[in-house]
């Protein structure tokens, strides 16, 4: 059967923002690639009840973003204690997660528990030739409650061939908005900006006249960077559907575009031209980075960022900005309405890699229902349970205590909490938007921005599922960087509007049209799945 190509979500290129990611990598339904003991998971679950008093034994291997915890610890063991598990913990550094992983699938000795990083050529692949089993029989609100209430549109991006091979980790789906100096507004007696003409006007306003009342001339509209390869302030262009927070949008046409090549693109390419021009922008964008741009929001140089999502609202960034200027306030900004009436930011995926099951384990059906037991608990949502606490904290008193209805770890608590073992966890926005360690002032305009960034008609990046296309592999990079490189050149007036549009035909003649006619093609294909 014809292979279907398209492009991952894992696959990031940190020069560009014309990325690819599209569609669906079905190969085949070769049967005699499962193992015998996938074929029937329905009848084991029903005959086989968990004895809980049987000691079992469960590796986890996770990816490392910062110092390992103890090998074995008073976390660890009141996680054994619990499901009755001798547990052995593999965290390994995100730098050599995916060589360690190629190694034990090659190898034949995966952990019993193995989170994969995200949908890729490779996890397609190993979906195929029977690397994992099946999960979805195992799913059901009795035994695994939460499990079964993920969001159908998260559980559809790591659906197989109708099989449910991973468990998504999940991540908030409301993602990044424009962010406003609200007390600046308010200086200067101004309205939220519901428009992009309204927010234009706006910001040449914070430009002219001394938004921060310091009777200097040293303030400018949008922190807005492109020293990182990328554009930044990635929300931006959410109603243009040119956001630069996801690499593929879909258009009136019903196709699929990079959003630097997408037919909307122009049009906001023209917005920022303009603000460009009108001093609203920072002439050293160019060379700016992200970090950079951040520091001109908080210490009252620019008075608009589109690089916050809800979670980018925390102590460290307020009392950063309140070192500088007590009175600051910052608020999330609605979608604004663009130039058709379309008005959305995107989403972000929901999930940050998955939790899936070697093959080898489905013939011992008991271990795998403590083990989806396990995983299940993990995502308990309630932050007062004494499931949540447990998992989480440890026990009061020895890992942490409660000071004024807060959280507080004890040194004994940094180190070897059990939730430092845990290897997914509850929905991010479920916990995050009610953390009771959080001022209600934070709280409140966390929840103020994850409805900013649902308001309208978000929407997601329709590539998420998907593997490179060969043209992109051979040629993505390269096409990419030169489109952007001249896309800043029209945004400083270094060149006209219309440089962008023997840019964008150059590109397509170089191999960007065989990338469109290829994506589109697999986008289709996994449409009618």
């Amino acid at each position: 059967m014809k292979k279907i190509i398209a492009l991952p979500l894992a696959f990031v290129l940190a020069t560009t923002l014309l990325t690819a990611a599209c569609s669906n990598n079905s190969s085949s339904n070769n049967k005699s690639n499962q193992p015998e003991a996938q074929s029937t998971p329905t009848e084991a679950v029903a005959g086989d009840k968990d004895d809980t008093t049987k000691k079992i034994k469960v590796s986890a291997m996770t990816i490392l973003y910062s110092a390992a915890p103890p090998d074995k610890s008073s976390g660890m063991k009141i996680l054994e204690d619990k499901y009755n598990m001798d547990y052995s913990f593999i965290p390994v550094a995100a730098a050599d997660y995916y060589n360690k992983l190629g190694v034990m699938v090659a190898s034949g000795d995966l952990p019993d528990l193995t989170v994969y990083p995200g949908l890729d050529e490779n996890w397609y692949n190993y979906v195929e030739n029977g690397v994992f089993m099946p999960l979805e029989d195992y799913i059901n609100e009795q035994d695994t409650p939460n499990l079964a209430k993920m969001p159908k549109e998260i559980m559809d991006l790591v659906t197989y061939n109708g099989h449910i091979y991973g468990l998504p980790r999940l991540r908030s789906q409301a993602a990044h908005t424009l962010t406003i100096r609200k007390d600046w507004l308010d200086n200067l007696g101004l309205d939220m900006p519901t428009t992009y003409e309204e927010l234009e006007a706006v910001m040449k306003q914070f430009v002219e006249r001394d938004p921060d009342k310091n009777g200097q001339k040293d303030t400018y509209g949008l922190a807005f960077n492109a020293g990182s390869g990328a554009l930044g302030a990635v929300s931006l262009l959410g109603s243009f559907n040119t956001p630069t927070n996801i690499n593929w949008s879909k258009h009136t046409d019903g196709k699929i575009y990079p959003v630097l090549a997408h037919p909307n693109f122009r049009n906001g390419l023209a917005y920022l031209t303009q603000l460009y021009s009108e001093g609203i922008l920072s002439k050293d964008f160019v060379i700016m980075k992200g970090n950079q741009a951040e520091d001109d929001f908080l210490s009252g140089r620019a008075g608009v960022i589109g690089d916050f999502a809800w979670n980018a609202y925390n102590e460290d960034r307020l009392n950063k900005a309140r070192a500088i200027n007590p009175d600051f306030q910052w608020e999330p900004i609605p979608a604004l309405k663009g130039p058709d009436g379309f008005q959305g930011y995107a989403k972000g995926s929901g999930f940050n890699g998955f939790v899936a099951i070697p093959a080898s384990q489905a013939k011992d059906e008991a271990k795998v229902k403590r083990m989806l037991k396990f995983l299940d608990d993990q995502m308990e949502a309630d932050i007062n349970s004494e499931l949540y606490r447990l998992l989480n904290h440890g026990i009061e008193g020895e890992h942490y205590n409660m000071q004024d209805g807060k959280v507080a770890y004890t040194d004994f608590g940094n180190k070897e909490r059990p939730s430092l073992y845990l290897i997914t966890n509850p929905p991010m926005d479920a916990v995050g938007l009610n953390n009771p360690n959080d001022s209600q002032e934070l709280q409140d305009v966390k929840n103020a921005s994850y409805e900013a960034a649902l308001t309208g008609t978000p929407y997601s990046d329709p590539a998420l599922k998907l593997v490179p296309s060969p043209t992109f592999k051979e040629k993505g990079t390269e096409l990419s960087k030169i489109l952007f490189e001249n896309i800043v050149k029209v945004i400083t007036g270094e060149q006209p509007l219309e440089f962008y549009d023997k840019s964008l035909e150059d590109w397509k003649a170089k191999g960007g049209q065989d990338i469109l006619d290829e994506m589109n093609e697999s986008y289709q294909a996994s449409q009618s799945q």
